[in-house]
């Protein structure tokens, strides 16, 4: 069941590796069977992506495919739902879909209006105007356009043709978050990418309104460049500053029962 966010435990860190920038992950729709961990480096014109076989091979740097994109990326937003890679084009709006199986683009479509380059980035800059994301809901691009003044715009987005299906201004400046992600339909900002951290505000998209959180959590490495939430796996997944590290999380769940 879906829930309200209440608490995030302290980190865990899985692995240090890489650049200062980057994201990893696992999908957030395969069978629990499926552990396959994905890795991208950096966050700036990259086009290889490293399928780890399970976590345990993540840890120890075996085991591994490599895919090369036939397009660069842009950013750290990226996510891996249903067996696609879901990425900014660089140097564009364009969200890309790229198929691991058949090591295929099955769509590109521009966001409209969408900021790229550096244009309403987090906080931290690294080229991360749009954010891609899944919760319990399905996919979603978290970005700003010119239209809304640089504020945060949560997208809810077809996954199989990239379409934008409805949009949502947060009035959130996005140039003043550290980084964001979505559990149960709401967005979670923090507002720093820096220690001292804590998740700020929160954005309901099934009514449309905003509030004020106060949830802290543990910014061990004081440089978050990707925060993503798995709803299969409950948990947040980080890039800290060459850290790959995980946080779960507490969801406050509101039970109804009949009769009321």
């Amino acid at each position: 069941g879906c829930g309200k966010l209440t608490g995030v435990s302290n980190p865990i860190t899985i692995r240090a590796s890489g650049s200062r920038f980057g994201s990893w992950m696992t999908d957030t729709m395969t069978p629990s069977t499926d552990s396959r961990v994905w890795y991208m480096d950096g966050y700036y014109k990259g086009r290889r992506v490293l399928e780890f076989r399970s976590l345990t091979d993540f840890v120890s740097g075996q085991n591994f495919v490599q895919h090369l994109l036939p397009h660069p990326w842009a950013g750290t937003g990226h996510v891996v739902f249903n067996g696609s890679l879901y990425y900014n084009k660089f140097q564009s709006n364009v969200a890309v879909r790229y198929h691991f199986r058949s090591r295929s683009v099955l769509v590109q479509r521009s966001l409209s209006g969408a900021g790229y380059n550096n244009t309403f980035p987090y906080s931290w800059g690294g080229f991360s105007d749009i954010d891609f994301m899944v919760d319990e809901n399905g996919l979603w691009a978290v970005y700003t356009t010119n239209q809304n003044a640089g504020n945060i715009v949560v997208s809810r987005v077809d996954p199989h043709t990239l379409e934008v299906l409805r949009s949502w201004d947060t009035g959130y400046p996005k140039r003043s978050a550290g980084e964001s992600f979505m559990i149960c339909g709401i967005l979670y900002v923090t507002n720093s990418h820096l220690a001292g951290a804590k998740i700020y505000f929160a954005y309901h998209t099934n009514t449309s309104s905003y509030e004020y959180t106060d949830i802290p959590f543990h910014n061990q490495y004081s440089h978050i460049s990707m925060l993503d939430y798995n709803p299969r796996e409950r948990v947040l997944y980080t890039w800290n500053n060459g850290h790959q590290v995980i946080y779960n999380v507490t969801l406050f769940h509101v039970i109804n029962t009949a009769g009321e």
